[in-house]
């Protein structure tokens, strides 16, 4: 007979929790997509692959924003994978209050992928993803998606990762 007994949950501080998952290091991304609208975008970490056959990758929005509401409407998006230089763009799209629509891109170089959502000029890459599932998680939606177009730099040894740890940007070398 197994004895094995699970302790009683503990409710966890919200801040606590966000100060360890801090110590933990991210890559930093831009998920957009395109609105009715016109486009919108967010800053995303979390965000990895999934499948090599599909090829998949999921990323994590927040209930109730306006990226997530967007996405789930259009069934597609772009990651686009942020490098050296580029944090100011990181928190443009990571500021709660920013300009939406294409009001939000006016002076941010893009061009409009396969799927419709915008990939910004100047990262290491994107992924042009569909839709294929979601999953309900807290107060967030896991989004999963088939890749179904990319491109990365074409220098490997030339990209530096824009980075996300203990609540700052920084650049890996």
């Amino acid at each position: 007979m197994d004895r094995t007994t699970t302790a009683p949950a503990r409710r966890v501080d919200t801040q606590r929790f966000r100060h360890v998952m801090g110590q933990f290091l991210t890559g930093v991304t831009v998920v957009t997509a395109r609105g009715e609208d016109g486009p919108h975008g967010t800053t995303v970490n979390s965000f990895t692959s999934l499948s090599l056959e599909p090829p998949l990758i999921l990323i994590c929005l927040r209930d109730g924003s306006r990226t997530a509401a967007v996405v789930s409407a259009a069934g597609a998006f772009t990651v686009n994978i942020l490098g050296r230089g580029q944090a100011e763009l990181g928190a443009r799209f990571a500021t709660s209050g920013r300009r939406s629509g294409a009001a939000a891109f006016a002076d941010v170089p893009h061009r409009t992928g396969a799927t419709g959502a915008p990939i910004l000029a100047g990262t290491l890459g994107h992924l042009d993803c569909a839709v294929t599932g979601t999953v309900p998680a807290g107060d967030h939606t896991i989004f999963i998606a088939e890749v179904l177009d990319l491109d990365a730099v074409a220098e490997p040894a030339e990209s530096h990762p824009l980075a996300f740890h203990r609540g700052r940007f920084l650049t890996v070398r």
